[in-house]
């Protein structure tokens, strides 16, 4: 089973889902970020779970989380969580 890491970019979107959730509901925002994690983890132990989206470059796969998208691969021993982003932004753009 390959280890968890989250790139800098997943950690700061991360944050970003966070802060932006508990302007108006602190307690979802920890309870929203928690199932994100909790999905990540599961990914770690089924890294075959997801779609290939091989537009965002070889081995990357998604999956979802409400409207959250989680960009993830298969890097050596490791599954990095590479972005977590709304499902409404244009990921191209970044």
């Amino acid at each position: 089973m390959p280890r968890l890491r989250f790139s800098d970019d997943a950690r700061h979107d991360l944050k970003d889902i966070n802060r932006y959730i508990a302007q108006d509901k602190p307690v979802a925002a920890r309870k929203w970020v928690e199932k994100i994690k909790e999905k990540c983890c599961l990914l770690a132990s089924h890294p075959e779970l997801g779609e290939f989206r091989k537009d965002f470059g070889q081995d990357v796969r998604c999956t979802f989380v409400g409207r959250y998208v989680i960009y993830f691969r298969r890097k050596g021993p490791y599954l990095e969580i590479s972005r977590v982003i709304p499902g409404d932004r244009d990921i191209q753009s970044l």
